[in-house]
């Protein structure tokens, strides 16, 4: 059994610091911290929004997926490159 991430939605802090609200008491904590090479900043903020969607991009790939298995039989179950894709990030994503 691998271990939940922090539920979204996840947001970021001016000083780039990734929040999302605590399992237990639902106040906001730190779930990551990038680090980059842009003096002002610019690298760091970037980096941290993309952290801050990973839970909204993971569940929308499912969805994905879920809209793909739906209609799969009219491609003969010959799945695209996306497909495959999609399936590794996600399973990267959970750790398997």
């Amino acid at each position: 059994m691998s271990t939940q991430h922090t539920p979204g939605p996840w947001g970021v802090r001016f000083d780039f610091v990734v929040q999302a609200k605590s399992f237990d008491s639902g106040r906001l904590v730190p779930v990551a911290q990038p680090y980059g090479v842009n003096s002002d900043g610019t690298d760091l903020f970037a980096n941290a929004r993309l952290i801050a969607a990973a839970p909204d991009l993971l569940e929308a790939l499912k969805m994905a997926l879920e809209y793909w298995a739906d209609r799969q039989q009219r491609y003969k179950n010959r799945a695209p490159v996306w497909v495959r894709d999609a399936r590794a990030a996600i399973a990267r994503a959970e750790g398997k």
